[in-house]
């Protein structure tokens, strides 16, 4: 399992809105807490409120919120937000980044997917209220 940069920020930046739950935050004040480049973090919102995990308030007081509670956000919610379901737990080449060729006659396939089904077990249990 891989985690990308853009995952790890879009972790880091909800909790930084979980932390100030009753705020609404301005793109450069998360930018400066949790030091992600606003132009970068400006993608990763988009990217959670398009997945139903962050709103934007527009206007003189506008910013960013949760738009759920923190116990019904989980990990893997957010990965799902960033990265896309289908790509959270594939099994790809680790030369070629591409679906692997051999599934249909690998032997440690399965393995592979009972490990990516203990994964997700573990992404899914963990919530960001926890974090």
């Amino acid at each position: 399992m891989q985690i990308n940069l853009e995952t790890d920020y879009a972790v880091r930046c909800l909790v930084y809105l979980k932390d100030r739950k009753s705020e609404t935050c301005v793109l450069g004040d998360v930018s400066k807490g949790t030091k992600i480049p606003s132009a970068f973090l400006s993608k990763i919102l988009q990217k959670m409120i398009k997945g139903g995990l962050v709103r934007s308030i527009k206007g003189k007081k506008g910013g960013f919120r949760l738009a759920k509670d923190p116990d019904r956000i989980s990990v893997y919610n957010i990965m799902q937000a960033v990265c896309g379901c289908e790509t959270v737990m594939k099994v790809v080449c680790s030369k070629t980044k591409e679906p692997c060729s051999f599934l249909k006659s690998c032997k440690i396939h399965v393995v592979w997917q009972d490990l990516g089904k203990i994964v997700r077990m573990v992404l899914e249990s963990r919530k960001l209220s926890q974090l």
